[in-house]
């Protein structure tokens, strides 16, 4: 987690095996835990001003069987084409079960996807608050990164 971008032989140096081993580790660990390989940017600093955390009340829990699979996709395909948008998971608290979190350029950006949003998935969602994080100027009190899980043990 913390330098993911070594090559298999640099890790298998650092960690005294041979670089084989490190090729079908990495493999099993890709196939069945890693999501992926990324960056983490500053934000701000590339063009975003806000990050959005937006709690949702969705009619999932309402429906049943086909009907609720059905509503699952189509959030899924209608997420899935928010490239702003970095995560939707679903989870209970504070009478919401959902959660979005986006970045946007600007607070105008924000309210033209939330418009959008409305627009298409108001058959869903019944209601949602957004919390707003300022990227551009805002406080960083400790920035988003996910070395501090390598860290906790």
């Amino acid at each position: 987690m913390k330098n993911s971008h070594r090559s298999d032989r640099q890790l298998a140096k650092a960690l005294g095996v041979s670089q084989p081993t490190i090729t079908r580790r990495r493999s099993m660990l890709e196939k069945n835990y890693i999501n992926g390989y990324t960056i983490i940017p500053k934000f701000g600093k590339i063009g975003y001003e806000l990050a959005s955390f937006t709690f949702l009340k969705s009619k999932l829990r309402e429906r049943n069987g086909n009907g609720k699979n059905g509503n699952v996709d189509k959030l899924k395909s209608w997420y899935e084409n928010q490239s702003n948008v970095v995560l939707v998971q679903d989870g209970r608290g504070m009478g919401w079960d959902l959660l979005s979190i986006s970045f946007h350029k600007n607070f105008s950006d924000y309210a033209n996807f939330m418009r959008k949003q409305e627009e298409d998935l108001s058959d869903l969602i019944i209601e949602s608050e957004t919390f707003h994080a300022d990227l551009h100027n805002g406080e960083s009190i400790k920035p988003f990164h996910l070395k501090y899980l390598s860290e906790s043990g």
